[in-house]
């Protein structure tokens, strides 16, 4: 393994291979910590790939993070970006997963990761699902959104009572999404940063939807 590729974990799929969902970690934390999405999504269809973000988190506990605060520093995303466009190219290039097999989800900064890179990577992806998530850099976006993701599925769920990243992210994403022609959709509930049992079965009908599982 080279220096500049993410540590990943894995669940891999119980069964022929349906679809393959990259899922980031929010801030301060890892990959493996998202792991039980999985068991609670629960379809055997799917792959899950948990990479670890590539910034050691500055509070002596191990975690990682993928960007600085505030993200217009700009330089934590751009090599965060590079490295997850490489392992999604290396899942296409390496290990023959289609594209548009792949999905990408993310929890707080790995929402706003997620979105980042599924908007702008070069080839058409299934999906997003951002969860209490934001745009990064949205002035940027019609510039350096990908033509082959217009239309793409965009999954917003955040929580209105949300005190680390307010819901008026999730909101002014949905916006520039439509506009910017992407399939996006909004799903509020009455919760803080969290994720509670109504989104997962949320995701779990979504994904559903996405590979007629």
């Amino acid at each position: 393994m080279t220096s500049n590729r993410l540590d990943v974990q894995e669940r891999p799929a119980a069964g022929p291979l349906q679809g393959c969902i990259v899922t980031l970690h929010g801030r301060g934390t890892h990959g493996a910590d998202l792991m039980p999405i999985a068991d609670e999504i629960g379809l055997p269809g799917l792959r899950w790939l948990f990479p670890d973000a590539p910034f050691p988190f500055p509070d002596g506990y191990g975690g990682r993070m993928w960007y600085a605060s505030p993200p217009q520093t700009q330089s934590g995303i751009l090599e965060s970006r590079k490295r997850l466009f490489d392992l999604l190219n290396r899942l296409i290039s390496e290990e023959g997963i289609p594209s548009h097999r792949i999905a990408l989800a993310g929890f707080s900064q790995g929402a706003v990761m997620s979105l980042d890179v599924g908007l702008r990577f070069p080839k058409r992806l299934a999906a997003v699902i951002a969860l209490s998530g934001y745009l990064a850099l949205p002035e940027n976006l019609s510039a350096e959104k990908s033509p082959a993701a217009e239309g793409m599925p965009v999954l917003l769920v955040h929580g209105t009572m949300d005190e680390v990243v307010p819901v008026e992210g999730s909101r002014r994403a949905s916006t520039l999404l439509l506009k910017e022609r992407f399939q996006a959709r909004l799903q509020e509930y009455p919760m803080g940063h969290q994720v509670i049992p109504e989104e997962m079965a949320l995701i779990r009908d979504f994904i559903k939807g996405l590979w007629s599982l």
